[in-house]
């Protein structure tokens, strides 16, 4: 099989398993929503934002220094090159272990002494068990993509969501407790974990190792992109915290609700742009301008192609989709789903951009404009939120995405000068605007009949506007 070919199959599996995963992760969230109502789901809300905040910061970009580094090997020989991935691996499994170690260690300790109800702060100490397996998922995921195995991850996703979806059924049917809930996750990413660590020693045998001198280059070398994934992290989560301060639980729930939506769907971009890094960091230090930008412009085609109808869809169908995740109590975080969706539209296209500032090593340069969106954001948040409560976090959050959008996407034109070509965009929207008519006039029906309505629709009239046929598909899935 051919570099181009398996490249296009691994994304093809991810794409499947993302699929398959978020389906049966939707499955989950529905049957949590429904059996803790509003008012529950906002304490676990809460206690899973005061976590992710320690998680993004205990990442501190190693996972794309992972990429970067596995990426920089391909010249070495065979024996040299598998001697290297052991010793790179080793030592950032070993620096990413520990390090969540102390991380969600110090939130569990640190949540105690916030204002919180014991409830929150127990469900703190529960959830840190799932996020530390999903800390060390991240780590060995790096390898599996860089290497072209992607279906180990499709099937370690796909296994520890079926795991979490039947203990949840169970948990839910034999009326489980709060902490019971919660104790799912960690039970599903810890199978999700097993099965890539064991799979993985077919290839590498996975120790501990403690080169220091080594630790040392890769955080001088993360640090730029960890430090723009902490300011990141206040101005992406701080708005449920600032919530869950001003406002009731229930609030926090209808927003966590419509939330997890959000999060379950920014998974895409960070696995396709993934297996892109590599691509794009070679072409960048080789020199080849003309590559790079044939990788940024088909690149920026298919987040386009994913994300409008996402977002054209959700607007029409916002309060249906919510309703029949959590149920009728979850109808108005509906409302705020069309609003979070805008979010998640500009997210999609904004994370090329931030993975474009990694491949061609200016992190440091956006540092600044990272600082600026957080402390615009968090002054929004404190602003808006105890007026408006969800509105004004929702607001803000798009306000956030799109102001980081503009300058990645600046600071990427001024080193590369390469602008995307908007043709594809155009088309792209014209479809998405036909698609977002057709579902308005059609709203009565069932839902599935008008998602399978819409997809048909978009994808009709994109290949009407020649925005797609079969040479398209390949160009956009052929990334070398």
């Amino acid at each position: 099989m051919t570099l181009t070919k398996r490249v296009a199959h691994n994304f093809i599996l991810q794409i499947i398993g993302r699929i398959l995963a978020m389906i049966l992760g939707l499955f989950v969230i529905s049957l949590m929503m429904r059996y803790l109502g509003p008012r529950n789901y906002g304490y676990y809300s809460t206690a899973f934002a005061f976590l992710q905040v320690f998680g993004i910061i205990a990442d501190f970009g190693l996972y794309l220094i992972t990429l970067q580094y596995l990426g920089g090997i391909d010249l070495l020989n065979k024996t040299e090159r598998e001697k290297k991935v052991r010793y790179i691996m080793g030592n950032i499994f070993t620096l990413r272990f520990f390090s969540a170690l102390f991380f969600y260690g110090g939130a569990f300790a640190l949540c105690w002494v916030f204002p919180y109800p014991k409830i929150i702060k127990l469900g703190v100490g529960i959830l840190s068990g799932s996020l530390f397996f999903c800390t060390l998922i991240q780590v060995l995921s790096a390898f599996y993509q860089k290497t072209l195995r992607t279906e180990k991850i499709f099937v370690a996703e796909v296994l520890g969501k079926i795991i979490t979806l039947v203990l949840m059924v169970l948990f839910v049917k034999y009326n489980f407790s709060f902490y019971s809930i919660l104790s799912v996750f960690v039970l599903g990413h810890l199978a999700n974990f097993l099965w890539l660590f064991f799979a993985a020693r077919r290839w590498i045998f996975l120790k501990f190792r403690f080169d220091f001198s080594f630790w040392r280059e890769i955080l001088k070398k993360s640090w730029p992109v960890g430090l723009a994934i902490i300011f990141n992290v206040f101005y992406f989560k701080a708005d449920t915290l600032i919530l869950s301060f001003y406002q009731s639980p229930e609030h926090v729930g209808f927003y966590g609700g419509c939330y997890r939506i959000l999060e379950v769907l920014i998974t895409i971009p960070p696995l396709f742009l993934g297996l892109v890094l590599p691509r794009l960091t070679k072409a960048w230090k080789d020199k080849d301008m003309a590559h790079l930008k044939i990788l940024i412009q088909k690149s920026f085609d298919f987040l386009v192609m994913i994300s409008l109808p996402i977002v054209f869809a959700t607007l029409i169908l916002g309060e249906k989709i919510m309703i029949l995740i959590g149920g009728q109590e979850f109808s108005l975080a509906g409302k705020i789903l069309k609003v979070v969706i805008i979010a998640c539209g500009i997210l999609f296209v904004a994370e090329l951009f931030k993975h474009m500032m990694v491949a061609i090593g200016k992190q440091r340069r956006i540092l600044p404009f990272y600082l600026i969106t957080a402390i615009l954001s968090l002054l929004g948040y404190f602003i808006f939120i105890p007026k408006y409560s969800y509105w004004g976090a929702a607001w803000m959050t798009v306000f956030s995405e799109l102001l980081m959008f503009i300058f990645a996407f600046y600071l990427v034109w001024k080193t590369t000068k390469i602008l995307p070509n908007l043709k594809f965009f155009a088309k792209s929207l014209g479809a998405s605007l036909i698609m977002f008519l057709s579902i308005f006039f059609l709203n009565n029906l069932n839902l599935f009949l008008l998602v399978l309505i819409g997809i048909i629709i978009y994808f009709t009239f994109l290949y009407i506007f020649k925005g797609i046929d079969k040479q398209t598909v390949k160009d956009i899935v052929k990334l070398n």
